[in-house]
């Protein structure tokens, strides 16, 4: 019997916290070898966003050519999701990936479901690695009938947008016939309301005219450019200051749930481990821009961290009449009624200081950019291409 460490248990809870249990490992499958901007305002947004969402998907290649397009990905994950957030409709956003290969290698897809946590999904990032390929096509068929199926997605509304990008540099292998096609897997999109982007990373021959097709069947847009992905990080002079915030945002978290008695206390005991684990791996991870993209996202997301007190209060999801005693960790059990409410009122006018902190230097940070990207060339990227689709299919559920 494997015996687990405290650092292995606190790895387990942090994505059990995250996610759920359900979806903290890859979606298995049963195929051997597959596994499973608009400014920010100066002052404190209000943290209960409006009621839209935007669940999206990103399908990619991992094989061995891929290498820039992954490391841009997790250099801009959280600035994206900041520029939807920061839109007109302030949405929910909830983030999915699919990783893929090809029969062969390490694995043919690994299926990340779709979840509010971004802590999460650059978790997940890091740990890909480009490797494997090498012989052209690879099971693009898997891929998208994976993100279509098994991404997780959640029951579709009127005020939620459903949207998946395809980017790779290959296309796929239509001889396998086992798979299903990309034309009955986007047509079983778009029957579901999802739209389907491709971008297509290089100029392999064989991969333009399936990702058109595949982007015209999804109603949705192509994109093509450089190999690398043409991701460039603008560094500023607020980064380092940003950074810094973002974690001492995230020192403000209480651990709440679990309930009585001892069960109840290693519960919020393991949460507040697992936070701080989550933020020292992330500051030890993240470059400087990636971290100040962080910062801004947990001053803008109304879900930003899962089991803490302060969060659900702040987004109404827990009344303050609602609190329950046994739900507490031990320094606020142990207040009176009164003083409890005014450690916790405390702690939360703190979090809103740390959070109007952040997004006035996010504001000047986002002027900086704009300014210096002024002087770059307008080659498009794999974020300038996630945002300009997003653009235009937001406001397309919109009308």
């Amino acid at each position: 019997m494997k015996v687990l460490t405290i650092r292995s248990i606190i790895a387990l809870f942090i994505v059990g916290i995250g996610i759920g249990v359900a979806q903290a490992w890859f979606t298995d499958a049963s195929e051997p070898g597959r596994s499973p901007t608009p400014p920010v305002e100066e002052q404190s947004q209000d943290i209960t966003n409006g009621n839209s969402t935007l669940e999206m998907v990103f399908v990619l290649d991992t094989t061995g050519s891929m290498g820039g397009l992954l490391e841009g990905a997790k250099q801009r994950i959280w600035g994206i999701v900041n520029e939807v957030m920061q839109s007109a409709s302030k949405p929910t956003v909830r983030v999915g990936l699919v990783a893929y290969r090809d029969r062969g290698d390490e694995y043919v897809s690994k299926v990340f479901p779709v979840t509010t946590d971004l802590d999460q999904v650059y978790s997940t990032l890091m740990n890909y690695r480009a490797e494997g390929g090498g012989d052209g096509p690879e099971n693009v068929r898997r891929a998208l009938a994976d993100a279509v199926q098994s991404a997780g997605w959640s029951p579709r509304t009127q005020d939620m947008a459903q949207i998946i990008f395809l980017v790779g540099d290959a296309p796929p292998h239509d001889d396998y016939e086992d798979e299903p096609s990309t034309a009955t897997t986007t047509a079983e999109a778009v029957k579901t309301g999802m739209i389907v982007n491709t971008i297509q990373c290089g100029d392999m021959p064989g991969t333009k005219s399936v990702w058109q097709s595949i982007a015209q069947n999804g109603e949705g847009q192509y994109f093509a450019i450089a190999q690398d992905g043409g991701v460039v990080a603008i560094a500023t002079p607020y980064d380092k200051e940003l950074s810094e915030l973002g974690a001492k945002i995230g020192s403000t978290f209480v651990a709440y749930g679990g309930g009585a008695g001892v069960a109840g206390a290693r519960y919020r005991s393991l949460a507040s481990l697992g936070q701080a684990e989550m933020e020292k791996t992330i500051v030890a991870s993240a470059s400087p821009a990636a971290a100040a993209d962080r910062a801004t996202n947990k001053a803008l997301n109304k879900e930003a961290y899962k089991g803490d007190l302060l969060t659900s209060l702040e987004n109404g999801s827990l009344k303050p009449e609602s609190i329950k005693d046994e739900d507490l960790p031990e320094d606020l059990k142990k207040l009176e009624p009164a003083a409890r409410q005014k450690e916790i009122d405390k702690r939360l006018a703190e979090r809103k200081s740390i959070r109007d902190q952040i997004l006035r230097l996010s504001k000047l940070r986002d002027e900086f950019i704009a300014n210096a990207r002024k002087k770059q060339s307008t080659k498009s990227s794999f974020d300038s291409a996630v945002a300009t689709a997003l653009r235009e299919q937001l406001n397309r559920k919109r009308k």
